[in-house]
């Protein structure tokens, strides 16, 4: 079953004594079902060996293995409660590096985890030399059913810069009311760090920007 994964590397990010050598969070969706599945564990820096834990509310459920490659990647999935294992083959598409002010880039995609019953998100980052991280420029909204694009926010002219305060990059996007189809995006804006918020008009039946949350 085809699949879409993304990966970061945060040292240091988890507290607990248990965790104390996992450097990797990570998020993937079966492509059929496009609903986020969030992922964490370990990059070992010398070998590349990527040990990936599936997250089924707070206990794991399986467990990714593979050796990292910019080009392919071949291993394994095991369910850890069956002990059923499925081969899996990765296929490098894109990174996000902003740990340089000269680094410049677009157009590169980020899942985000927290999603809605009938859409999903991707962030699409950008980087301008001499700015010291990525920002979000677009907001993708997908369809869970069919995974195709429903709609793209442009967010090139916010006057913060948008999804990228949270230190995980997957969560720069929140669900403020499912119900009510209203999702939040991180931005920076100083000591008040309250989301852009994005709502459903039934009237249009489309998203558009909350405006009594702009700045």
């Amino acid at each position: 079953m085809p699949i879409t994964l993304s990966l970061q590397i945060r040292k240091g990010y988890f507290g607990e004594p248990s965790k104390k050598n996992f450097n990797a969070i990570g998020i993937y969706k079966y492509d059929k079902y496009n609903s986020p599945i969030r992922l964490e564990g370990i990059l070992d820096e010398r070998s590349k060996r990527v040990t990936l834990y599936e997250l089924s509310g707070k206990k794991y459920s399986a467990v990714f293995s593979f050796v990292f490659s910019e080009n392919k990647c071949n291993r394994s999935w095991q369910n850890m409660t069956t002990g059923k294992k499925l081969p899996v083959d990765l296929v490098f598409l894109s990174k996000l590096a902003d740990l340089e002010l000269e680094q410049a880039f677009s157009n590169v995609d980020i899942m985000q985890a927290q999603s809605l019953p009938g859409f999903y998100f991707q962030g699409s980052y950008k980087k301008i030399k001499g700015i010291d991280r990525a920002i979000m420029n677009k907001l993708r909204i997908l369809r869970k059913g069919d995974g195709k694009l429903f709609q793209t926010i442009d967010l090139s002219n916010t006057e913060e810069p948008t999804g990228n305060l949270m230190t995980i990059i997957f969560d720069n996007l929140e669900v403020v009311n499912a119900g009510k189809q209203t999702i939040g995006l991180s931005r920076n804006i100083g000591n008040d760090q309250s989301p852009l918020i994005i709502k459903w008009s039934a009237r249009l039946k489309r998203f558009e920007y909350d405006e009594s949350s702009g700045h």
